[in-house]
């Protein structure tokens, strides 16, 4: 579709604390330019079911629109910052400001797009069954972390096959490992630490060496099922990169060992953003809080672990 008097790039991503997947989001966006008249606005709220970059476009299961449509499956022209290409997936829940030309409704497309979690096909539509409660979760224990230099004892956990995986089965190869949930609806946190991860995972692949751990700190929510899906949305190969849930006591405390917290708040799982490489040897090589890092920092970090 051909845009007339269109608006121009908005942002995806928004501004967070340095440390801390939280609750509450601040936009980061460019202000955008009028579009004319008949121009409406609405909100739509859906999941992802394919994302298309060369034709700049998303398909989007989306819920009912009040007064405006049913809910529905359909194509959108998307008009946002060309980033957003690079972190959508299928199965990503986003929320999106759809923007209509009511004079010629053939007009239409979306902007200010922000990801708000991951779904599963396995259980079902935007309406799916209720999300397991976060208020009985088990919270890692504080000052507990691992220094950079030290072993990180070892833990079993279940990856997304349902197997269990211990660190110590990675002995002899650098791991690169990472907390996250599958329902985080901050951009620029989960989701975009599984981005990196996901070129990370490219990287190491044309390297021929080097391990992936995804840790979820939901693991009532996220379990083997709900994390294989989530692999699969990455395009991750399961022998090079895991995801691990388990028990929650379990999980806690291997996050406690990589300085890594997190409690339930208002239906949202607040944690510390952390990836760490452990050396082949098993001990802590490097660690990084917040977001400033890159795929590239972790696969340097992994090639001087490699050497010793």
């Amino acid at each position: 579709m051909n845009p007339r008097n269109a608006a121009a790039l908005l942002g995806l991503l928004l501004v967070l604390a340095p440390v801390a997947c939280g609750k509450r989001e601040t936009e980061k966006r460019t202000p955008a330019a009028a579009v004319g008249p008949f121009v409406k606005r609405y909100t739509l709220r859906g999941v992802v079911r394919k994302v298309d970059p060369p034709n700049r476009e998303i398909t989007v299961e989306h819920e009912a629109i009040p007064g405006f449509m049913e809910g529905m499956t359909m194509i959108f022209p998307v008009r946002d910052d060309p980033q957003v290409f690079e972190i959508l997936h299928e199965g990503d829940r986003i929320e999106a400001r759809l923007v209509v030309d009511s004079e010629d409704e053939d007009e239409y497309w979306l902007e200010q797009i922000l990801t708000k979690g991951f779904v599963p096909t396995l259980v079902g539509t935007p309406a799916a069954a209720p999300a397991t409660p976060l208020s009985g979760i088990v919270t890692p224990r504080p000052n507990r972390g691992v220094a950079v230099g030290d072993p990180i004892p070892d833990f079993a956990l279940t990856d997304q096959t349902g197997h269990t995986v211990r660190l110590s089965q990675m002995r002899g190869e650098p791991v690169a490992v990472a907390f996250v949930y599958t329902r985080c609806p901050i951009a620029t946190a989960c989701p975009l630490t599984a981005a990196r991860f996901a070129k990370l995972d490219s990287m190491l692949k044309e390297k021929g060496f080097g391990k992936l751990l995804t840790i979820t700190v939901d693991p009532e929510h996220d379990t083997p099922k709900v994390l294989a899906e989530y692999a699969k949305h990455l395009g991750a190969n399961p022998a090079r990169w895991k995801f691990l849930t388990g028990d929650p006591k379990a999980v806690a405390e291997v996050a406690s060992r990589f300085g890594v917290l997190y409690y339930p708040d208002a239906g949202q799982v607040v944690h510390t953003q952390a990836v760490a490489v452990v050396d082949p040897e098993g001990r802590l090589a490097a660690i990084y809080y917040g977001e400033k890092w890159e795929p590239e920092h972790l696969l340097r970090d992994i090639e001087k672990a490699r050497k010793g």
